[in-house]
């Protein structure tokens, strides 16, 4: 049996059904909808970042950033997530992350927000920080980072509060 004329075919396939997995969200592990499901974190991917606000105090500045669940299905977020200062090339500048606020796991429903509060210091009165354009923010459970860009100062630490549904975070 000849299987020449099938390799092409096949490779058509294979780079269809790759490009159309990489498209699709992933179902809930242990099935789709089962009393088993567990929901998968929330992916950068299926997550938007934005400014919701940014006071400034006494010698510090305090964010609020919004996650808005973006994709088609829902979520699961639990924790805190990693903040990185980045210079005008993308790399990042170093500081400490301290964290405040207990985490809990809740589902983030397509369309529906969570929130998590930065408070940075602007210097410590007598020095001023240099600062960085761009903070980017990785949800907790994954690696790829959401950028926003907001010139901020490159403190020695930044206080990240754990990600709370929109309505419990005040």
């Amino acid at each position: 049996m000849n299987l020449r004329p099938l390799i092409p075919a096949l490779a058509a396939l294979a780079t269809t059904t790759a490009a159309t997995a990489s498209a699709a969200p992933l179902p809930p592990i242990g099935g789709a909808h089962g009393p088993l499901a567990i929901l998968r974190p929330c992916a950068a991917s299926q997550l938007k970042a934005s400014i919701a606000s940014d006071q400034s105090a006494m010698m510090h500045r305090e964010l609020h950033i919004t996650l808005t669940n973006t994709g088609s299905t829902g979520c699961a977020i639990d924790g805190y997530p990693a903040v990185r200062l980045l210079d005008e090339l993308g790399h990042p500048r170093i500081t400490a992350e301290s964290f405040s606020r207990t985490p809990r796991l809740f589902v983030l429903s397509p369309g529906q927000q969570a929130a998590f509060g930065l408070r940075i210091a602007t210097g410590d009165g007598t020095t001023t920080y240099i600062t960085a354009p761009t903070l980017a923010v990785i949800p907790p459970g994954d690696v790829k980072p959401l950028r926003l860009h907001v010139t901020l100062p490159v403190a020695p630490v930044l206080d990240v509060t754990a990600v709370l549904p929109l309505a419990d975070f005040k």
